[in-house]
Formats: structure tokens, sequence, C-alpha cells
């Protein structure tokens, strides 16, 4: 079985190999090009991922579901849509 990659440690991972392989000779328009990509990418991290929903929040939106006369994959679309990556 293969396990999730922890995209946030590899792109935490890429941003610093990338800020020491800027050490090296690159043009300024490259330099900062790339110092902006980094910058954007220390961003994204610095920010948490989403909380996961609580059972109640489901709850809620079990019932949603079942009040408009929908099914379970219905359920799932919704719950993706509304706590899912974005």
């Amino acid at each position: 079985m293969t396990t999730t990659p922890n995209f946030r440690a590899l792109a935490q991972q890429l941003a610093e190999q990338l800020r020491h392989a800027m050490d090296f000779t690159i043009s300024s328009e490259t330099y900062g090009y790339m110092a902006a990509l980094i910058e954007r990418t220390n961003a994204a991290l610095a920010t948490p991922p989403p909380e996961p929903p609580t059972v109640m929040q489901i709850l809620e939106l079990s019932g949603e579901i079942e009040d408009a006369g929908l099914g379970q994959i219905d359920l799932v679309r919704a719950a993706i849509e509304r706590w899912g990556a974005k």
C-alpha cells in the first residue's frame, strides 16, 4: 500500500533546496523570479491546513442531503465540495 505524500514537507524541502541553489551563478532576472516563487511557497506553507469537519457538521450535511431526497453519492460530493482540499 502506498502512503499519501506529505506535500507540505515536500514543498518546504524544495524551497530550501532552491534557495541553496540560487547561491550559484544565475541571472538576476532568474534570481528575482525564483525568490518570488520561494516567498509564495513559504506563505502557502505558513497557512495552516484546513480543519476537518466535526461530527456535528457531517450530521448536519447528511440531514440536508436526506431532506433533499438525495443519496450517499450526493452526500460524498457535497462533503468534498464543502470541506475538500482547495
